[in-house]
């Protein structure tokens, strides 16, 4: 673990029988420690944690807030509330806890982030729900169509995750603190072609999408985390970010923004994918 800078040295109070209300009262959960940082306000629910551990969460987190609202050209002062749990659902040290209980992993809300998991997947995914819960608190959405009905991942916004996904990783290639390790392992070299691996991999797994049930009909090829984030790396290369936001804001905006309407974005996507795909054998 790298060694915490003294600008993320924060406070860690213990507290006793807090409970903290997130989603608008809908889960409580109870919180044995607390502190609040310059970006974000942090609840860690009771479990085994170590000083150390917690403060480099902290700093993670400070970080990555400030990293992804600067990219999204957020300037302000509104804090990102974190909750964490650090072990997974099925062995919880709080059988009262509801993320302990319920859920693995991370999730978002309007402005809060939950994340559970074991010590050795941490800190990780921290950004990714980060920007969920900041593009929440600006009522930003995307017209993007969403999957299927039908779909194991009918619930989610694929380019929104897409650019989740690719705030985490750019956060990743940046970040001088530990982070993500268990998704893009330790070196920082050679990597500015993993996210279009990624997708490469990912149409492998899916069987090209052609699974009408499970991707649909309209751009089912960008109906997963990892092709959607390679596409918005895609075009970022080619264009800029406020040309990327205005897509996000409305995709209809393709031709007007990129020349090119939005089957006929995907398929030169696809065509550099190809490529790609040759170079890198």
């Amino acid at each position: 673990m790298n060694q915490i800078e003294n600008e993320h040295i924060i406070k860690l109070q213990y507290v006793d029988n807090r409970r903290y209300e997130f989603s608008k009262g809908k889960f409580i959960e109870e919180i044995m420690y607390y502190a609040l940082g310059e970006y974000g306000e942090y609840f860690f629910a009771p479990g085994d944690w170590t000083n150390e551990f917690m403060l480099n969460l902290v700093a993670v987190s400070e970080e990555g807030v400030k990293f992804a609202k600067e990219w999204l050209g957020y300037k302000d002062d509104k804090r990102i509330s974190f909750i964490y749990g650090n072990k997974q659902y099925d062995s919880p040290t709080n059988p009262d806890s509801f993320i302990q209980k319920i859920w693995s992993g991370g999730g978002a809300f309007i402005g809060e982030v939950f994340i559970n998991m074991s010590d050795e997947y941490m800190p990780s995914i921290i950004i990714h729900e980060a920007v969920h819960a900041i593009l929440r608190v600006y009522n930003r959405k995307t017209n993007f169509p969403a999957p299927p009905e039908t779909a194991e991942w009918s619930f989610a916004q694929f380019l929104e995750e897409g650019l989740c996904n690719l705030l985490d990783y750019l956060f990743f290639l940046e970040t001088p603190l530990v982070y993500g390790t268990n998704r893009y392992g330790t070196s920082k070299e050679n990597m500015e072609t993993y996210l279009h691996k990624k997708a490469l991999e990912a149409f492998v797994y899916h069987k090209n999408f052609e699974n009408e049930a499970e991707y649909g009909l309209i751009y089912p090829q960008l109906m997963s985390y990892e092709t959607a984030a390679s596409f918005i790396f895609n075009l970022l290369e080619i264009g800029t970010k406020q040309d990327f936001m205005r897509i996000f804001d409305d995709i209809n905006l393709m031709e007007e923004v990129y020349g090119l309407n939005m089957d006929a974005k995907i398929a030169e996507w696809l065509a550099f994918l190809e490529q790609h795909k040759i170079g890198t054998r």
